[in-house]
């Protein structure tokens, strides 16, 4: 081939995905409007995952202290884990000096305890352009909500709270939802209807992983749903900054045409730049095509787990119970 086999598939790739959003048999393409998932969807969602779900494995970045029972905040206050001590201030508690260190040095210091926190989650669902197609069963973004109704199922059933973040022509962030009503409040967020994009400039994974470097507590755990289109080096060393002190999972939607072109008779397959023309992969050419996007999604997968983010894969035809299964084998869910 003329040129690099990673720029020219890139291009079929980016091509072929506009043309099957466009013309999808099942008629998806015409339902942009709509939420992502309606009322009914979200019943439904409700009934599989309960059948499925499984208690979610301790966060090893949690304090140890947790909270017992209905709670209105996630802070407790000084909790009963012993971080440090410093010197004696006036007005400081005597039950709280540390008897044995002033005996050894003649100054009185008081204790500091390490604040108990309540588990928090954050959901990132990536909405943007490249999550808006799909040729089968749905669209990468509707694949995308429900996993993440997964987690907020998860997350219902052992009394955490959860946040969404949704990336699409601008950034939305939900309440924070604790309680009964987690899965089908979260959900409602989750599904508000994004038509295609009419602006040119979409938020950034990066940008908003500073965002949550600021925002997020010791303790907390991150799950990204996304396809990671614009994972670069610099959204992976935020990244491993992050899982130095929260948790993170990272759950890679898919389509399966992306990773291999259907032989469609009279195909017209056209770079984005306009420089070269395809009106019908060859065999050889559909096998160097299936290689490369193999080696993407492989890359991508390798360089998460790098900076210690667990990631398990999700196609749009797969059903839930392969992501419970994958989150599981191995104790996968237990790592990171």
């Amino acid at each position: 081939m003329m040129r690099s086999a990673a720029m020219r598939f890139s291009s079929i790739w980016s091509f072929a995905k506009s043309w099957f959003s466009q013309t999808s048999a099942d008629g998806l393409s015409q339902q942009v409007q709509a939420p992502i998932l309606s009322e009914q969807q979200i019943h439904a969602l409700g009934d599989e995952v309960s059948q499925i779900v499984t208690k979610p494995i301790a966060n090893p970045k949690a304090s140890e202290a947790r909270k017992q029972g209905e709670q209105a905040s996630r802070y407790l206050g000084s909790g009963m884990e012993y971080e440090e001590s410093r010197r004696y201030q006036p007005g400081d508690e005597v039950r709280r000096i540390n008897w044995r260190l002033m005996a050894r040095t003649g100054q009185a210091h008081t204790k500091l305890f390490q604040e108990e926190r309540q588990e928090s989650w954050t959901l990132l669902l990536d909405q943007r352009q490249s999550m808006r197609f799909g040729t089968r069963q749905s669209l990468k973004v509707v694949q995308a909500a429900r996993a993440a109704g997964f987690f907020a199922w998860q997350a219902q059933q052992s009394g955490l709270p959860v946040e969404g973040i949704a990336l699409s022509e601008q950034v939305r962030n939900s309440a924070t939802f604790e309680g009964n009503g987690t899965f089908e409040r979260f959900m409602e967020f989750a599904s508000v209807p994004c038509p295609p994009l009419a602006v040119t400039q979409e938020p950034r994974l990066y940008d908003e992983l500073l965002v949550c470097q600021q925002r997020l507590q010791s303790g907390d755990r991150l799950i990204i749903l996304s396809d990671f289109k614009d994972l670069d080096e610099a959204t992976l060393q935020l990244l491993a900054a992050l899982q130095d002190k929260i948790m993170i999972k990272a759950v890679l939607v898919y389509d399966p045409v992306e990773k291999q072109l259907p032989p469609l008779p009279g195909l017209k397959l056209q770079s984005l730049n306009g420089e070269f023309e395809v009106s019908q992969l060859s065999a050889q050419q559909a096998k160097a095509y299936q290689q490369w996007s193999a080696q993407y999604f492989d890359h991508k997968i390798q360089r998460l787990n790098q900076v210690g983010v667990t990631v398990v894969s999700l196609s749009t035809v797969d059903s839930l119970q392969v992501l419970n299964d994958q989150l599981n084998v191995g104790g996968v869910y237990a790592r990171a």
